[in-house]
C-alpha cells in the first residue's frame, strides 16, 4: 500500500458543539440497546457522568470490560519543524534493532509450562518473562517509545482547551476501566506481529517482497481468505496486509514461523508492552494441550501502542496503512459516522467464542477496548463494546478531527 499523506487537522469544535455531539450520541446509545447512560452531565464537561457512563456499560457486560483511551497529536512529516510549545515527544526510530539475542533468553511460561496466572487483575503477581526491554538490545526503539507506552502517559492534542487539565482531557481519563487487566486478545493479538514486520521492513532487515511458502502446517481455519485461493506462495508484505485487512490467520501463522514467536514478544516488550504478547501461534481448535489464549495483553498497553502508531517514522506509516484497511468495523466505530475515504480509521479486531475487542486509532484518539466473557455471552460482549464505542466516538469529536489523507 502506498504510504498516505500527513493529515492535517480542521478547527477545534465549539464546546457547545462538542457538548451536541455527546448529546446526540448518547441518545442514540440509549435507543438501540435501551442502555440510560444519562450522558447530559458528561455532554457538559462532567467527567464523573461520563465515568458513570461507561461503569454502568461495564455493570451490564457478561464478563470483563476494559476500556483504555489516549487523545495523540499528529505529528509532521519527517524534516517538518515542530510547532512551538509541542508536549509530544517527537520519535526518531533508529534502524530497527536486532533482538535475536534478546529473544533466544526469552521465554514464556504457557510454553515452559511455568505456572500463570492468566487473567490476573491489575496490582497481581506477574511471573511472565517478557519484559526483556532495552536494557538488553542497547540502542532501540525503546530509547524513544517506551516512555510513550507507559499505561500512565497519555499523548495530549495540542490545541487550545485540549490540553493537560482540560475537559476533553478530563473526558478522556474518564473513559478508563481496568485498563491493567490482562485478557485473552483474540486476533487484536497480531498488531503485535505487524508491527516487527513493519519495523524491519523499515529498518532494513525484512524485505517486504521476500517469498514466503506456505507450509501444509501454517493454514488454519476461522478467518482469512488464504484457504480458498490457490496460490500456496506470498510475500511478506502480503501477508501483513491479509492480516491486518481481514485478520487471515493462514497469513499469520506463516509470518509467525517467518519472524518467530519470540521475536515478536521481545519485539513488543522493547516498546514497553510488558503484559501483553502472544502465546502461541494461531490455532482452529486450541486442544487443551495448548496454551490457552493465542494472545494476552492490557488495554492500557494496547491503547499504548495505538497512539504511537500515529507517528510519521516509516515503520509507523506502513502499519497504519495495513490497519487502515481492515474490513472489520462493527465493534468500537459501529457508531461511527460514514468514513468516505477511508482514511479516518485504523484498527484492528478480535473475535472468538467469549471474546470481543478491538484497537486503533480513530480520528484524533487511539483506543483500545476488550471484553471477555464465559462462552456463549457474546451477544452481551459485542453491546458492551459497541457502548463503549459510542462513548469513544463521541469523546472523539470533541477533539479536532485530522482531514482525510490524500491516497498515493
Amino acid at each position: 500500500m502506498t504510504p498516505r499523506d500527513h493529515p492535517v487537522r480542521t478547527p477545534v469544535p465549539s464546546w457547545e458543539e462538542a457538548a451536541e455531539v455527546l448529546r446526540t450520541a448518547a441518545s442514540a446509545v440509549e435507543a438501540a440497546d435501551g442502555a440510560d447512560l444519562t450522558m447530559a452531565a458528561a455532554a457538559r464537561g462532567d467527567s464523573t457522568a461520563l465515568a458513570a457512563a461507561l461503569e454502568r456499560i461495564a455493570a451490564a457486560c457478561p464478563g470483563t470490560l476494559a476500556v483504555s483511551v489516549r487523545a495523540i497529536t499528529t505529528l509532521p512529516p519527517s524534516g517538518s519543524p515542530p510547532s512551538p510549545g509541542r508536549t509530544a515527544p517527537t520519535f526518531t526510530t533508529p534502524a530497527h534493532t536486532d533482538l535475536s539475542a534478546a529473544a533466544s533468553d526469552h521465554t514464556d511460561p504457557f510454553v515452559t509450562g511455568s505456572a500463570h496466572a492468566g487473567l490476573s487483575p491489575a496490582g497481581s503477581a506477574h511471573t511472565g518473562s517478557t519484559a526483556v526491554g532495552a536494557a538488553r538490545t542497547g540502542p532501540s526503539l525503546a530509547s524513544s517509545a517506551q516512555a510513550e507506552l507507559s499505561v500512565s502517559g497519555r499523548v495530549h492534542a495540542e490545541v487550545s482547551g485540549m490540553g493537560p487539565g482540560s475537559r476533553v482531557d478530563a473526558g478522556l481519563s474518564a473513559l478508563a476501566w481496568c485498563e491493567d487487566v490482562e485478557l485473552p486478545l483474540a486476533s487484536v493479538g497480531k498488531v503485535l506481529l505487524l508491527a516487527e514486520v513493519a519495523m524491519g521492513i523499515d529498518g532494513g532487515v525484512l524485505d517486504p517482497d521476500e517469498p514466503v511458502s506456505l507450509h501444509d502446517d501454517d493454514y488454519c481455519g476461522g478467518s482469512g481468505l488464504l484457504p480458498g485461493l490457490s496460490a500456496r506462495t506470498w510475500t511478506v508484505g502480503d501477508l501483513a496486509l491479509l492480516t491486518a485487512s481481514v485478520s487471515d490467520n493462514t497469513a499469520t501463522n506463516a509470518l509467525l514461523r517467518r519472524i518467530g514467536l519470540d521475536r515478536v514478544n521481545a519485539t513488543a516488550a522493547a516498546l514497553g508492552l510488558t503484559r501483553t504478547r502472544l502465546l502461541d501461534r494461531i490455532r482452529e481448535p486450541r486442544g487443551p494441550e495448548h496454551p490457552p489464549a493465542f494472545a494476552l495483553g492490557t488495554a492500557g498497553e494496547l491503547a499504548g501502542l495505538a497512539a504511537l502508531l500515529s507517528g510519521p517514522e516509516g515503520w509507523q506509516v506502513l502499519m497504519r496503512g495495513w490497519m487502515l484497511a481492515n474490513t472489520d468495523h462493527g465493534l468500537v466505530p459501529a457508531f461511527m459516522g460514514h468514513d468516505p475515504e477511508g482514511g479516518r480509521l485504523a484498527n484492528k479486531t478480535g473475535t472468538d467464542d467469549g471474546v470481543r475487542a478491538d484497537v486503533g486509532i480513530l480520528g484524533p484518539v487511539a483506543y483500545a477496548v476488550l471484553a471477555s466473557g464465559p462462552p456463549g455471552s457474546d451477544h452481551g460482549l459485542v453491546r458492551a463494546v459497541r457502548q463503549a464505542g459510542a462513548l469513544i466516538t463521541a469523546a472523539s469529536r470533541t477533539l479536532p478531527w485530522p482531514a482525510a489523507p490524500e491516497r498515493g
